[in-house]
């Protein structure tokens, strides 16, 4: 089971665009994909964010760390599943990476990446149209954080088995979710969303999970006020590779 997640997040520069994604897609990424123990690995276009308020009307403040060691990169996410973190640190797996290879993926600005392990996981309703081992959802929504202390683990714990995983269960085109806890990286936590569309004019997947309901279950303190967020997060977009059929 694909219970081992790396998240890889960063920025292009325009000219560096078209060279590096035909080079990412057409040769380092299926030469990835096919070494031991990974799973699935999606490549992700974040939707466009413009209009979006970090703020919804009668919300708490949401918090961003502004810690100058974390990288902001946020155009492009790169997943990768493994069946356990021990692939991610196993030395034998790692090929060395040749000078062109590296040359090309320096390229990649505000680079940051994370390793995380799955804690649980929910279905959503439209689980049975993305079966396990069909690889990488078409469309994600993948959000890190850190808390303060023990009290905001266990609250942000109760949160999510409260309300928003049973949100999840109801939302539209939702294929489901899992919870992660980082083994590497700025975050302790983390949320992979996965869905089998996004609409031309989302940004995230929000909105569907407000419209699932569920939000009387929760009593306690707001989310906002649990979490201080990754720069620029939840990252949400569309599958760019492998590509998404139809499209």
């Amino acid at each position: 089971m694909d219970t081992a997640i790396k998240a890889e997040w960063y920025d292009l520069d325009d000219a560096d665009r078209e060279g590096f994604l035909n080079w990412l897609h057409g040769h380092h990424l299926p030469a990835l994909q096919a070494r031991p123990g990974y799973i699935w690995i999606g490549h992700y276009n974040r939707a466009p964010q413009t209009g979006i308020s970090k703020d919804p009307p009668g919300y708490p403040a949401r918090v961003e760390t502004d810690d100058p060691n974390v990288p902001r990169g946020s155009q492009y996410l790169l997943v990768t599943a493994a069946a356990s973190p021990d692939v991610f640190f196993n030395p034998n797996l790692a090929a060395d990476t040749d000078a062109d290879t590296a040359a090309l993926l320096a390229k990649r600005k505000e680079y940051r990446f994370g390793i995380f392990l799955e804690e649980t996981r929910v279905s959503g309703p439209d689980w049975y149209r993305h079966l396990p081992g069909t690889g990488a959802p078409p469309a994600i929504q993948l959000g890190n954080y850190q808390t303060r202390d023990q009290t905001d683990d266990m609250d942000l714990g109760l949160w999510y088995r409260q309300m928003k995983l049973p949100q999840v269960t109801r939302a539209r085109g939702c294929i489901g979710a899992r919870k992660l806890i980082s083994l590497v990286g700025w975050a302790k936590h983390g949320i992979l969303y996965e869905f089998m569309d996004m609409d031309p004019d989302e940004r995230n997947f929000e909105k569907r999970f407000r419209d699932a309901g569920l939000n009387e279950r929760w009593t306690g303190r707001h989310v906002l006020k649990i979490v201080t967020h990754a720069p620029h997060g939840p990252h949400a977009g569309r599958r760019i590779w492998p590509p998404v059929q139809g499209k």
